[in-house]
């Protein structure tokens, strides 16, 4: 309490402002199975389509057995429709990118259970697999919209 008291005379005393209390700006985890496909490209879109409305949040991207390189199709969906393609290569999930997360959509996969229980966790079931990058790609952003819009929202 002393302390507390001593802070706040001083900030009077040089007439300084007191800084708001910090609110935690959404930090997204997208997994897929291999972080190769749908991770990706779920995290190229979250970045471009929240750039595009000036929102800070960025998302990142991990697998739950990811795979040597990112998905040769997806990539190259990614470029055709003129989407930056996110740095970094398949990566494991781990326990500090859960931690780190607010959100982790897991699409089409079955996350380890230290990020199952974690309370943070959708799951993005309906993003299919075997119709081509188009459909897979439309689904995730169907999705990736409904957060950004859920994101907003909450601070308007």
């Amino acid at each position: 309490m002393m302390t507390l008291t001593i802070g706040i005379t001083l900030l009077m005393a040089t007439g300084a402002q007191p800084a708001p209390f910090a609110r935690q700006s959404p930090a997204i985890l997208f997994v897929c199975e291999h972080g190769a496909a749908k991770s990706l490209v779920a995290t190229a879109y979250f970045n471009k389509l929240a750039r595009e409305r000036g929102m800070p949040e960025r998302a990142t991207f991990r697998g739950v057995l990811p795979q040597d390189a990112l998905s040769a199709s997806a990539v190259e969906g990614l470029r055709l429709d003129g989407v930056a393609i996110p740095a970094g290569k398949p990566t494991a999930i781990g326990q500090a990118d859960v931690d780190g997360a607010t959100h982790v959509f897991a699409i089409g996969c079955e996350l380890p259970q230290f990020a199952a229980s974690s309370g943070k966790v959708a799951t993005w079931s309906d993003v299919p697999d075997d119709k081509g990058y188009p459909a897979m790609r439309d689904a995730i952003v169907a999705h990736v919209r409904r957060v950004l819009d859920q994101i907003q929202f909450r601070k308007e």
